[in-house]
């Protein structure tokens, strides 16, 4: 149970993947519960990178107290001690014997009436945790565009980034993340404008129809790659992904079209870089 809300980053998958790791557990066995109030202590809203960055650091520590938990629970079933119970793939194992107990047999066993106080009730683990250190991502991305001077029509021809985000729980989730974001900022670099009326301050695009939302067959299919240097400012060595599509995206595309343009003078265009704009913009250039 977490305080923060996926709006399409896979949380469910991401956050679930994690504990498999940790707890041995099944994919099919984690059931993540987000946005309830009643069984959140601390909530944050959607935070898209930080989201992992941070949630993972409290499913850790919640993991660790768990396992310490059911150390106690097993050590007691077993008649051992704590310190030879070790933990591995949900089993509970007495050190250098084949005597173990399950993780869920442990935790219905800490609901017996007979066992001890200090193991007694629900097997569980709860951390809140704060952070003021951050963990950036990195990375670079490259377009490449061709210019009608005619009609001032840009066509993306290439577009390629690398992406290093730390430890990447999923990559495909973190690669579609990516595809997602450039389709955002190339459409903010050349379609997406905010038309208002010059007297009464309304908005003109009041809907898709008139708002330029980037299309499918309005993009080449992007080159992704991920580059994994585990983040030192991160207990998990995790940074941001996603992010990495949409930043460079705007900048990139600009500084491509006025590469493609520069033979005519234009050195600046302002965004986003219509068809209108490019036009005009090389009818005032001055040729070299």
């Amino acid at each position: 149970m977490l305080g923060t809300l996926s709006s399409g980053q896979g949380h469910a998958t991401s956050f679930a993947q994690l504990l498999v790791e940790w707890l041995g557990v099944g994919l099919s066995q984690v059931r993540l519960v987000t946005g309830d109030t009643d069984v959140t202590i601390v909530g944050g809203g959607a935070h898209s990178a930080r989201a992992l960055r941070l949630a993972a650091v409290v499913m850790a520590k919640a993991s660790d107290q768990i396992v310490e938990k059911g150390r106690r629970i097993a050590a007691w079933l077993l008649e051992a001690a704590p310190a030879d119970i070790e933990f591995a793939e949900r089993r509970f194992r007495v050190r250098g014997t084949d005597r173990a107990v399950d993780l869920f047999a442990a935790a219905a066993a800490a609901q017996r009436a007979d066992a001890p106080e200090d193991c007694r009730g629900p097997l569980d683990g709860v951390c809140d945790e704060s952070s003021d250190v951050p963990s950036f991502p990195y990375g670079c991305a490259l377009c490449e565009v061709e210019v009608d001077p005619e009609t001032g029509t840009t066509e993306i021809v290439r577009y390629s980034t690398v992406d290093d985000c730390g430890r990447a729980v999923n990559p495909m989730i973190l690669h579609g993340q990516t595809h997602g974001g450039i389709a955002q900022g190339v459409g903010q670099a050349l379609w997406e404008e905010c038309a208002y009326d010059a007297r009464s301050g309304q908005p003109l695009a009041t809907t898709l129809m008139e708002y330029a939302l980037p299309r499918a067959d309005m993009l080449p299919a992007f080159a992704t790659e991920i580059s994994e240097v585990p983040s030192t400012a991160h207990p998990l060595g995790l940074r941001g992904g996603g992010e990495g599509g949409t930043t460079p995206a705007l900048a990139a595309v600009a500084k491509a079209v006025c590469d493609a343009l520069h033979e005519l003078g234009v050195e600046h265009i302002e965004l986003p870089v219509t068809a209108e704009r490019v036009w005009r913009t090389i009818r005032d250039g001055r040729p070299r």
